[in-house]
Formats: structure tokens, C-alpha cells, sequence
């Protein structure tokens, strides 16, 4: 087996540490910007021919986006949209990839479906920059129907979540609520999760964390609701139970079981991936060569088995190359200078935050250990000795 100082140097290459929008206020007074290298077009027969003379597409990008709307209602029309856009505080990149992403909102009515719907996310508390970056990301917002779709999946959100704050955090991390699909179906999963007895607040919580678990089909609900408990053996009284909701939610079984045939490699039973899952599920979500890594390193290179890692399931959590392997290094050069304050053990110090760890494991040995302190700032562990 090679010794732990090989083994870093082997990494060397693996640990190097890889480290705003403007606010615009909408519907400002203040003077739009008007020349933007934009050239008009005298004539518009098409989608295409518009977004190539006065957006700059180019050709191949006119055509693979004019697929959503061939024809443009006018060129004025278009214009206006333009100009509200740009009112509205978007910058040309920004407008160029919302057009790309929905070019038939060049034919939306600015006075009669894009201000009430702006004005409507400023009611929402939906302003500035945070606004603008939810309709470039997902301008097919601007075509749903306040009285139809928007209006009632917020007052269904705000039903589920307690608070018109609790539904702003929510879309801020899922803007598809207020798109995707309908209200009806994100209705029936509210019930399905009420139905299979998890309660009001573990819900509140489960589309807090993920909100966009309520955006699939009911049927495909349904059945990760069925596997959380069949396949990865937590009851929905659990309160890990939410937690694993999302995980079965984009994983199918087949790759599930693939995750478990890793920690069966490294000596794992049944049972002890059983007690995981139940701890905690959310280490499943990580992909099979990064769960191979880290049980590698912890069972050979730190020799814990399955009882002790289930004790401390959190070390399956933390990232290997930024947190655990360095510090472990951190760690052997101190042990082996006979510098250790505290007899902390290993896994207590892969625990800590990251300021008292600096301030007790680092900080004092910046001129004694120049270069451990160097590596370990740069995140350069390979390079201890």
C-alpha cells in the first residue's frame, strides 16, 4: 500500500483550489439606451430575416430559433418589444438570449400582456436584476396567463409554504413554478405527498429546499414516493424521508443500485447501505466514481470501516480534494512534527469550519511551516513533505 505522503503527491494535480448582476430599477424615467449596434431592417418577410438584420444573428442562429415563430406580426411590434425590454433594464446579451430562447415574443402586445405581467412580478416583490435574470432564463414566462396560470400557482405556493417571502425564495430557486406546468397538476402533488402522510410542514420544508419536486408528473411522483421507501428503506414518518424525495426523483433504480454496487466493492453489506440511506440519503445524489473516491480514501488510505463512516456520515458529504484530503495532510505533517495542541482526533477536524480550523491547525505554524501553510492556502497538498 503507499504510504500516505506518496499518495498526496500522487493528488498533487487534484487539490488546486478553484475559487452581479446590476440592479435596474423597472420602468425608469431615465433614457433607454437606443444604439446598440443594432441594424434596422427596411423589410421583415420573416422571424428569420428580422433577427438577422436587426438583433445580428447570424444566419444559422435565425433559423434554428425562428423554428418556435416563422412570422413576425410587424417589425414596429417587434420594435416596441425591444425597446420595453431595454426599459426594462436588459442588456444586449441579455435580450439576444431571450430572444433566442423565444422569439414569438417579439409578437406579444407590450401594453396588453408584457407591462401587466411585469407589473405583476413587481407585486410580487420580483424587481431589478433578479427579475430580468428570471425572464432571460425562462422568457416563456411572459406567454402563461396571469389569471389562469401565474396568479393561482402563487396563491397554491403560498398556501404550501406559509408566506408571500417563503414563495419569493422559492421561485428564486425554481423560476419554472410560475411556468412549467399547470396548477392543477401541482395541486394533485401537493395532495399525493398529503396522502402519503407526510405533514404540512415537512412539505412546507420538502418545496422550500425543492421546489421543483412539484413540478413533475404526478405518476413519476408517485412512484419515487414508492421507491423511497421499497428500495432505499425509509418510512415516510422519517425525517430523511423528504430529504431523499428529490434524490429518487432524478435517479431511476437501475442507477441507484449502481451506487450501492460501489460501497458493496469496499466491503459494505446490505444492511450498513440500508442504515446510510436512512442517516443520510442526500450522499446517494453524488455520482459513482466520486463515491468511489472518497471510500477509498477514507477505508484504505485512513483505514475507517463502515461502522465507524456511519457514525460520522457527514464525511460522505464533504468535498475530498478541497476539505478532507487536505486538511488529512494538514493533519499527518503536524502528527509527525509532534505539533498537535489538542488531541483532537482526524475526524473531529474534518468537522470543523473552515475559520477555526485556519486559526488552529494553520495559522500558528505560518513561520515554523512556511510551506505547509503556502500548500495549504493554494490548496497544493501533494506538495507537503
Amino acid at each position: 500500500m503507499p504510504s500516505f505522503k506518496m499518495w498526496c503527491h500522487g493528488l498533487q494535480r487534484r487539490f488546486l483550489y478553484l475559487s452581479s448582476f446590476p440592479h435596474a430599477l423597472l420602468f425608469s424615467t431615465a433614457t433607454t439606451r437606443t444604439t446598440r449596434g443594432r441594424r434596422e431592417a427596411k423589410t421583415a418577410s420573416s422571424m428569420a430575416d428580422y433577427l438577422v438584420n436587426s438583433l445580428g444573428f447570424s444566419r444559422e442562429q435565425a433559423i434554428s430559433a425562428s423554428t418556435k415563430a416563422r412570422k413576425l406580426k410587424s417589425m414596429e411590434n417587434a420594435n416596441s418589444v425591444i425597446g420595453f425590454l431595454e426599459k426594462f433594464g436588459f442588456d444586449e446579451t441579455q435580450i439576444h438570449s431571450t430572444i433566442f430562447r423565444y422569439p414569438p415574443l417579439l409578437n406579444r402586445n407590450v401594453d396588453e400582456t408584457l407591462t401587466p405581467k411585469i407589473r405583476a412580478f413587481q407585486d410580487l416583490g420580483l424587481s431589478g436584476s433578479f427579475a430580468i435574470n428570471l425572464v432571460a432564463s425562462n422568457p416563456e414566462i411572459m406567454r402563461r396567463d396571469l389569471k389562469s396560470v401565474i396568479f393561482p400557482k402563487v396563491e397554491l405556493l403560498k398556501s404550501v409554504l406559509g408566506s408571500e417571502e417563503n414563495v419569493l425564495k422559492a421561485i428564486r430557486r425554481s423560476s419554472w413554478l410560475l411556468s412549467g406546468n399547470n396548477p392543477a397538476q401541482m395541486q394533485e402533488n401537493v395532495f399525493l405527498l398529503q396522502k402519503y402522510g407526510i405533514s404540512s410542514e415537512r412539505i412546507q420544508k420538502l418545496v422550500s429546499l425543492n421546489p421543483k419536486c412539484l413540478l413533475y408528473r404526478p405518476e413519476h411522483l408517485e412512484g419515487s414516493l414508492i421507491k423511497v421507501e421499497q428500495v432505499m428503506g425509509i418510512k415516510p414518518e422519517s425525517a430523511m424521508f423528504i430529504h431523499a424525495i428529490p434524490l429518487m426523483l432524478g435517479c431511476d433504480e437501475k442507477a441507484l443500485r449502481s451506487k450501492f454496487d460501489v460501497f458493496k466493492s469496499y466491503g459494505w453489506t446490505e444492511t450498513d447501505i440500508t442504515k446510510l440511506a436512512k442517516k443520510q440519503p442526500i450522499v446517494f445524489n453524488c455520482l459513482d466514481d466520486v463515491i468511489g473516491s472518497k471510500l477509498n480514501f477514507l477505508m484504505k488510505e485512513l483505514g475507517y470501516g463502515p461502522e465507524y463512516i456511519l457514525q460520522h456520515v457527514v464525511l460522505l458529504t464533504l468535498s475530498l480534494e478541497n476539505r478532507i484530503v487536505p486538511r488529512a495532510a494538514v493533519f499527518h505533517v503536524l502528527k509527525q512534527k509532534k505539533l498537535l495542541k489538542n488531541n483532537f482526533a482526524l475526524c473531529t477536524v474534518f468537522k470543523f469550519k473552515e475559520t477555526r480550523f485556519l486559526s488552529e491547525m494553520v495559522m500558528p505554524y505560518k513561520k515554523l511551516l512556511p510551506q505547509m501553510y503556502d500548500a495549504y492556502l493554494n490548496k497544493r497538498m501533494g506538495s507537503l513533505t
